[in-house]
């Protein structure tokens, strides 16, 4: 570990998360977005909005270590979770995902993001990649804040170069996606961790629904925009969001006395 910021609610580690996890404690959700392990070196593909590159991040294309350092470290993130652990994930990574849920005593289920436009396909692949998979575990007495007949498929568009939001990273989810689920399986007050941080959009919907956060990203350059997502998200809270008192530390946070009826 590098660097810690306390940002209000949220406290952000820049470092590998298999060292930081340990000493975390407990928290109510695990909200994660890990590499998927399906970078393709020097591969790019070309639509009429412009080329993106398919190698997305450093030791991406060497899959295999790259799924047992992914592992290693939900193992880890999971036992931090008494209730609710969720994993984007790709077709590579959905097997060991789910089996340590179930290894650690979760049911399991999935959820779904289904774009509105997916980029063109990879050259040879031949279809687009129009749906994101999410494997989530649950046990008794996590909140449950949808409704009967909620899907379990969220339908958004993903972020393109030059569309209000985007930032400076190659695979960013949308907001509202991450919003969608941590309001329906969080309550306010609650510590959600996501030990894969990226940009920053966990802590940024943390932010929106008046959850405390704790983010964790091993390349400094994605942290430091996390760090700045996060600060603006705070100081534009909703405004049906009850203001929290930031936590010091993520060890003393349930020290703090957050699920106190806020003063008339």
């Amino acid at each position: 570990m590098t660097r810690v910021e306390h940002i209000g609610t949220a406290t952000l580690y820049l470092g590998d998360c298999r060292e930081i996890l340990a000493g975390i404690g407990t928290v109510d959700c695990v909200v994660t977005d890990p590499p998927y392990a399906v970078s393709v070196a020097g591969a790019k593909n070309a639509g009429p909005r412009g080329t993106r590159r398919l190698d997305f991040f450093a030791g991406d294309t060497d899959w295999p270590a790259m799924n047992i350092m992914v592992g290693e470290a939900w193992a880890l993130a999971i036992g931090c979770a008494p209730a609710v652990a969720m994993a984007w994930c790709s077709h590579r990574q959905v097997g060991f995902i789910n089996d340590t849920l179930e290894a650690a005593g979760y049911a399991t289920k999935a959820m779904f993001w289904q774009k509105k436009c997916p980029a063109p396909a990879a050259p040879g692949a031949g279809f687009c990649s129009a749906v994101e998979i999410c494997v989530y575990g649950y046990k008794p007495g996590r909140p449950w804040n949808g409704g009967q007949y909620d899907w379990n498929i969220y339908t958004a568009d993903s972020y393109r170069q030059g569309q209000p939001g985007k930032v400076d990273h190659p695979t960013q989810k949308p907001e509202n996606l991450i919003v969608w689920q941590i309001q329906r399986l969080t309550n306010y007050a609650d510590i959600v961790l996501d030990p894969f941080m990226g940009s920053g959009t966990t802590g940024v919907a943390c932010a929106r629904l008046g959850r405390r956060f704790i983010g964790i990203e091993i390349e400094p350059r994605y942290f430091d925009i996390a760090c700045r997502r996060i600060e603006q998200a705070q100081q534009q809270q909703d405004l049906f969001v009850q203001e929290l008192p930031p936590a010091e530390d993520p060890a003393d946070a349930r020290i703090v006395d957050m699920f106190a009826e806020p003063e008339a």
